[in-house]
């Protein structure tokens, strides 16, 4: 799992840092069947999340794996949180960093907004909708 590239920081994507979409990826298996070659740790239900520093390593049950750079997880209880200003404005006011803690598990997860995915031709639109995802 690759964390967001430096390229993505400029007013044309991210804004002054980069997204962190891609550090809140949660891919869940359930009732999952292998053939061939099985990684270590394999089982019919797990968990992988990217190795997100401040977040990942507070999660029960977790097991970082070097080669992935994310960890393998068996633990039920992982959601991913997802939500977006409604405001008339989300497209143009700027409302990141927008931290998800828990103090009691050291958990800290500053999330920036989505890229701008809003192309005028061939230049981007140079605004983003503030929607933002966490791993829980």
């Amino acid at each position: 799992m690759e964390p967001p590239p430096a390229a993505w920081i400029n007013k044309d994507d991210c804004g002054s840092w980069a997204c962190t979409a891609p550090n809140n990826t949660l891919l869940t298996f359930d009732n999952a069947k292998f053939s061939g070659i099985q990684f270590s740790g394999a089982t019919s239900d797990f968990q992988i999340i990217p190795n997100t520093p401040g977040a990942s390593e507070t999660f029960n049950n977790c097991k970082f794996k070097e080669r992935w750079n994310g960890w393998l997880c068996k633990n039920g209880l992982m959601g991913q949180l997802i939500f977006e200003s409604l405001d008339a404005d989300t497209e143009d006011r700027a409302i990141q960093p927008i931290y998800l803690t828990n103090e009691e598990f050291g958990y800290n997860n500053p999330l920036n907004s989505m890229m701008d995915h809003m192309w005028d031709g061939f230049y981007t639109g140079q605004v983003r909708l503030s929607r933002f995802n966490g791993i829980v």
